[in-house]
């Protein structure tokens, strides 16, 4: 059977007949007749036509243009839609990550602006964003990081999965964050006394074993937990929290070449860090 590529590319070329008949296993035996097209212009509409340049501008003169024409939109040329050119990141990495410093300061010092965003800013969002960070966080209802970071509407492309983990769709998202939109940092946010970096740690000690769709949820984090096993820390719960950050930071630099050439130009930086329920302080590592 002949492969649908095939198909379609015998189609674009005006050979569906033939890719068809060999498909079926059948040969064509008598010639097609060729199509010749008819010559639509007679010798008198022919002589018509204009003959020199002052005719041809003459008749030019006398075209009307459309009733009700209008400039075309920038998103078109000649009605055709085009993509639009990449955003150019607002901020760099470094200021980027200096704004989520400053707001979680003033979070952590119970100084945050924590109020709704206007309708003016409503409206403007939904016209289109511009995040100038993407943030990598758990699920925890603790942990949101437009008020851990003291950010507005629109300031952060935040994705949300316990631990946390970052899975291909996660991945795709974060590409499309900074490769469409123009975000300049990644933070993968880690934070103390999560239940489910400690139920990787329960299971990696076999305190407990997880069934069902638990296991799966935990598989991708008990590599920190084998890691911080490794680095004999105190703390063992917070420390595989802090290695799980780590770890996907460092993985997500060399998963996708988009990533991987914003790094190098320079345009983008991928950061861990760890916010602690406590002190409500995020500690980044960079």
């Amino acid at each position: 059977m002949v492969s649908r590529r095939i198909l379609l590319g015998g189609l674009a070329a005006g050979l569906a007949a033939p890719v068809l008949a060999h498909a079926e296993g059948y040969q064509e035996t008598r010639t097609p007749p060729v199509w010749k097209p008819k010559a639509r212009r007679t010798a008198k509409a022919l002589a018509t036509q204009p003959g020199d340049k002052a005719a041809l501008d003459k008749a030019l003169k006398t075209v009307k243009p459309l009733e009700g024409a209008q400039a075309e939109d920038p998103t078109t040329v000649s009605g055709v839609q085009v993509q639009p050119a990449k955003p150019v990141p607002s901020i760099s990495p470094d200021e980027a990550l200096g704004r989520l410093k400053q707001g979680n300061a003033a979070f952590a010092r119970g100084g945050a602006s924590l109020v709704s965003p206007s309708i003016a800013r409503i409206g403007e969002m939904a016209a289109s964003e511009r995040p100038f960070a993407v943030v990598v966080a758990c699920s925890d209802s603790r942990v949101a990081p437009e008020l851990l970071f003291n950010c507005n509407l629109g300031d952060l492309f935040v994705l949300r999965a316990a631990g946390p983990t970052v899975g291909p769709e996660a991945l795709g998202a974060i590409v499309y964050a900074v490769d469409t939109l123009g975000a300049s940092l990644v933070v993968v946010l880690g934070h103390t006394k999560c239940g489910v970096v400690g139920a990787a740690v329960d299971a990696a000690t076999r305190k407990s074993r997880p069934t069902g769709v638990f296991e799966a949820m935990l598989a991708p984090i008990l590599p920190a937990v084998f890691d911080a096993q490794g680095e004999k820390a105190a703390d063992l719960h917070d420390a595989a929290a802090r290695r799980n950050a780590r770890n996907i930071a460092s993985r997500l630099k060399v998963a996708d070449g988009i990533l991987a050439e914003r790094i190098a130009q320079g345009r983008l930086k991928i950061v861990p860090a760890t916010y602690d329920l406590t002190t409500a302080q995020v500690a980044f590592e960079a």
